[in-house]
């Protein structure tokens, strides 16, 4: 028994004749005839009746078109879903990010994409994080890669990597030869120049809950908004700074893990819960998964 078994029970009922239903099924009469013995056989019931005067619905045929209109309906309800959901595949994806974290995550997913949704066009919006949430939530963006401190009910999260910061420290420093584990005791840079993010910047908020909670003062010397700019400051031998684990790895650099608990920061794909993307975004996010995750085991 088939969905085409269906339509043909269907209209040979509505036509109440087996040559005006052919007809409009576009087969021949004979074609349709022997289908329906076909089924009739299969079912081991009759389901019309075949007088002179005409074709009717014997009750097992009036049950059965009963039931079968209803799944015609949710296959027509499900097709109608799924032309919406191919549709998706033409439009633009608006994707927000961190700066930074735009060029650590974004290469990563971006290149599979492509192969699965050629005809997708993305645009990228690199902003804060503050702004990046207020973006999202008036559609100028379709998701946001970013770390999240609050969580907007109006908003799905997706985890996709745990990141450690680390605090980088140069070589020649004298301290990095007395360490022999990958993690550190900051005290033991009480003394150190620090170069630090801004203040206001939501990753700069972690750096302050790790030195507050270990009870660690440290002598800030220069601020900026880029770790790249701390950690290429850092390699030129001018302090010590924090720099999150996806920073590019410098020569001149040894980079140590902390023992506490803001040390991580957890990253998400946020995206609004009446997104008229959900597919689209739904594969975004089961390859920012696969990708990010593939490269950690490689790591």
């Amino acid at each position: 028994m088939t969905l085409k078994d269906m339509e043909y029970v269907f209209y040979i009922a509505q036509f109440k004749n087996f040559s005006k239903a052919a007809e409009h099924l576009f087969i021949s009469q004979s074609a349709l005839s022997q289908s329906i013995n076909k089924l009739e056989d299969e079912l081991g019931l009759q389901l019309f009746r075949r007088t002179s005067k005409g074709v009717s619905l014997t009750y097992a045929g009036e049950f059965f078109l009963k039931e079968s209109e209803k799944i015609i309906s949710e296959v027509k309800i499900l097709k109608e879903k799924l032309e919406g959901l191919s549709s998706c595949k033409k439009r633009t994806l608006g994707i927000g990010v961190f700066q930074f974290y735009g060029r650590y995550f974004l290469p990563k997913i971006i290149p599979e994409f492509r192969k699965l949704f050629p005809d997708v066009q993305i645009k990228i919006i690199e902003d804060s994080p503050y702004n990046l949430e207020k973006i999202l939530l008036e559609d100028e963006v379709d998701l946001v890669i970013s770390a999240f401190v609050d969580f907007n009910p109006k908003l799905i999260y997706k985890k996709i990597v745990t990141e450690d910061i680390l605090l980088a420290v140069p070589k020649t420093n004298p301290i990095t030869s007395n360490i022999k584990d990958e993690f550190i005791d900051l005290s033991s840079f009480k003394d150190e120049n620090f170069i630090l993010l801004m203040k206001g910047i939501k990753a700069r908020k972690n750096i302050d809950k790790i030195c507050e909670s270990l009870n660690f003062n440290l002598n800030c010397i220069l601020e900026t908004k880029d770790f790249e700019t701390v950690n290429s400051l850092v390699s030129k031998n001018l302090g010590v700074g924090f720099v999150p684990g996806s920073v590019e790895k410098l020569e001149g650099v040894v980079y140590y893990k902390i023992r506490n608990s803001y040390s991580q920061r957890e990253f998400f794909i946020a995206y609004k819960k009446n997104t008229q993307k959900p597919y689209i975004i739904s594969e975004f996010t089961k390859l920012a998964l696969l990708s990010i995750n593939k490269e950690n085991k490689q790591i």
